[in-house]
C-alpha cells in the first residue's frame, strides 16, 4: 500500500498551520547578531514534515512529506499492515486536521510497497541481489535502517529487513517502489494526480502489478549453485551473471551500439535466469516472494462494497468542504467515522469558545498563479529573462557573451521559481540525465529557440525532398517566420528562400 509522500504546493492556508496547536515551526536565528539564518520554517506532526517556503511574490508555499503510514500510527512506525482502509483514516485525518483541500494538492513523489514474512531469512534476499534493468544495486548505509536500493531516472527499488529495523524478530521483508517521477505511471493505467486520487480503487490492482513484476524483474544470485557442478559454458554465463558490473551497460556508446549491447545482455539474462532456474536446489524463492508480495497487496488493498461506500462518502464530504464555507473540525482517533451532518461540524454550534472558526474556512482555496517575478530596482540596460521575467545577474557567459535566460546555478537558490517551471514544463525527453536545475534551465532555453529550430528544419526538409515544381517559386512564410529565420542572417547557417 502507499507509504511515502510529497507535495510540493500543498493546497492550504499558510496563515492556518501557523497557529495550528499542533505544529511548532521554528524560525532559525543567529543568537549574537539576530540575523535569520533560514528563512525556511519546518514542523513535524506524526511522520509528516511540513515546511513554509517563502514565495518571491509574497507568502508561503506549503511543502509536505512523509509517511502517512506513521502517520496512521501516529507517528510511531510503519512496520504493521497499512491497509485501504487505514489510507482512508489516515487522509481523512489529516484533511480535516490541517484544512487541507485533497483535490488540488497535486503529488510529487508517492511510494508504495509491502512488509512480506519469509519462511526463511531475510538476508537470502538482500545478499544476493545483482542488478535491475542492468543496474546494481547500492546499500545506504547513511540511513538509520541500511536498505538496499536501485536508482533509475524515474523511480527508485527499495528492499530491506523491516523485522531488524524495529527489532521485531521476524523475517519481515520490505518491497517497495519509491516514484520520484510522476511520469512513471504514463502509460500504465494508473491515474494519480492529487492527494484524493490515492482512493482510486481503479489504481490499487494495476499498481500490485507493478510491484510484483518489478520484484520479478531483479537478477538474483543463489547460494545453492556449486559452479564445479556446471559445463565450462555455465560456468562462464553464472559468473558473468552474477556479478552486478557485467550487466552495465558502458555511456560511452552511441544509440545503435547501445541498443546492440542491450540485446546482447537479453540474451546472456534469459541463459543466466534458465541456469539459476535449472540447478537451484530447493524451491525457488524468488518466484515464492513474488507469490507473497502479490498475496500480501490483495490483501492490503481489498475493497468491499462497505468500504468503497466508505471512501465515496469521505470524498463527497471533502468536496462539499471545499466547495461550501464551512470548516471541518479535527477528528480524534476514537471517533467513529459515520458521517457528520454540517450543524455537528459548524464551531459556533458546537464549540462555542472558538467561534473565530466559522469565520473562515481553510478548504475553501483558490490556487493562485504565479506571477513572473520582474525586480523593481531593475538597473538600467539589466538583462531580463524572456521567459520567465527574472533579472539576470550582470556576469558575462565567459565565451558567449552576457547570459539571457535563467541558470541551473540561479534555481539552485530559487525553489518557488524551479517549482513553477516544473509544473509548466511536464517533462523533457532528452535531459532526461539532467538533474531538476538543469533540466528546467534547459526547458527555458528550449522554449525561446524552438520555434525557429523547429521552422528552419521544417524549411530544410522541403527544400531536400524531390518537388514536381521550384519550391522557391512555391513557398510563402509569413513576416513572423521569416522573422525567425533571420536570427541566421549574415552566419553560414542562414537560411535561403527563394
Amino acid at each position: 500500500m502507499y507509504d511515502g509522500i510529497k507535495i510540493q504546493d500543498l493546497s492550504v492556508s499558510a496563515d492556518l498551520l501557523l497557529t495550528h496547536d499542533r505544529l511548532l515551526f521554528a524560525l532559525p536565528i543567529d543568537e549574537q547578531t539576530g540575523a535569520i539564518l533560514d528563512r525556511n520554517r519546518t514542523a513535524q506532526d506524526r511522520g509528516i514534515k511540513f515546511m513554509l517556503i517563502p514565495r518571491l511574490t509574497g507568502g508561503y508555499r506549503v511543502e509536505i512529506k512523509g509517511s502517512l503510514h506513521k502517520f496512521h500510527n501516529n507517528g510511531l512506525h510503519n512496520a504493521n499492515d497499512f491497509t485501504a482502509n487505514d489510507l482512508i483514516t489516515a487522509l481523512d485525518q489529516f484533511v480535516t486536521t490541517y484544512g487541507v483541500n485533497p483535490f488540488s494538492s497535486k503529488l510529487n513523489n508517492v511510494e508504495f510497497g509491502v512488509n512480506i514474512r519469509l519462511p526463511f531469512p531475510v538476508t537470502r534476499v538482500l545478499n544476493n541481489l545483482v542488478s535491475y534493468k542492468n543496474k546494481p544495486f547500492t546499500l545506504d548505509t547513511y540511513s538509520s535502517t541500511p536498505y538496499y536500493q536501485c536508482v533509475t531516472q524515474r523511480y527508485v527499488v527499495k528492499l530491506y529487513d523491516k523485522g531488524h529495523q524495529f527489532n521485531l524478530g521476524e523475517n519481515l521483508l520490505r518491497v517497495e517502489v519509491k516514484v520520484l517521477r510522476m511520469e512513471y505511471f504514463k502509460k500504465t493505467g494508473v491515474r494519480l494526480d492529487t492527494l484524493t486520487d490515492l482512493l482510486t480503487v481503479a489504481n490499487y490492482s494495476i499498481l500490485g502489478t507493478l510491484l510484483v513484476d518489478t520484484f520479478i524483474e531483479i537478477l538474483f544470485d543463489d547460494p545453492t549453485i556449486n559452479p564445479a557442478t556446471l559445463t565450462a559454458k555455465e560456468r562462464d554465463v553464472y559468473q558473468n551473471g552474477r556479478n552486478p558490473k557485467f550487466w552495465h551497460i558502458p555511456d560511452d556508446l552511441t544509440p545503435r551500439q547501445a541498443n546492440t549491447y542491450r540485446h546482447r545482455l537479453q540474451r546472456t539474462e534469459r541463459k543466466y535466469r534458465a541456469l539459476i532456474e535449472k540447478h537451484q536446489k530447493g524451491e525457488n524463492w524468488q518466484t515464492l516472494t513474488a507469490g507473497l508480495i502479490r498475496q500480501k497487496w490483495e490483501q492490503l488493498t481489498t475493497v468491499n462494497d462497505d468500504l468503497l461506500t466508505r471512501i465515496n462518502e469521505r470524498r463527497a464530504v471533502w468536496y462539499t468542504l471545499t466547495k461550501l464555507n464551512i470548516s471541518p473540525l479535527a477528528e480524534s482517533p476514537t471517533q467513529s467515522d459515520k458521517p457528520v451532518t454540517e450543524l455537528e461540524k459548524c464551531p459556533v454550534l458546537t464549540d462555542p469558545q472558538k467561534p473565530e472558526m466559522s469565520r473562515f474556512n481553510p478548504l475553501y482555496l483558490e490556487l493562485k498563479q504565479d506571477i513572473p517575478f520582474i525586480p523593481t530596482n531593475t538597473q538600467p540596460g539589466a538583462v531580463i529573462c524572456p521567459i520567465t521575467g527574472v533579472s539576470i545577474p550582470s556576469t558575462p557567459k565567459v565565451g558567449r557573451g552576457v547570459r539571457r535566460f535563467v541558470s541551473a546555478k540561479m534555481l539552485r537558490n530559487n525553489d518557488d521559481l524551479l517549482m513553477r517551471l516544473n509544473s509548466r514544463f511536464d517533462q523533457y525527453a532528452k535531459g532526461s540525465k539532467e538533474d531538476d536545475y538543469n533540466r528546467a534551465a534547459h526547458n527555458v532555453r528550449n522554449t525561446h529557440s524552438n520555434p525557429r529550430n523547429n521552422l528552419k528544419r521544417a524549411v530544410l526538409k522541403i527544400y531536400r525532398e524531390p518537388t514536381l515544381f521550384d519550391v522557391s517559386s512555391t513557398l510563402r512564410l509569413p513576416a513572423d517566420k521569416r522573422a525567425l529565420l533571420d536570427h541566421w542572417q549574415g552566419t553560414p547557417w542562414e537560411v535561403r528562400l527563394g
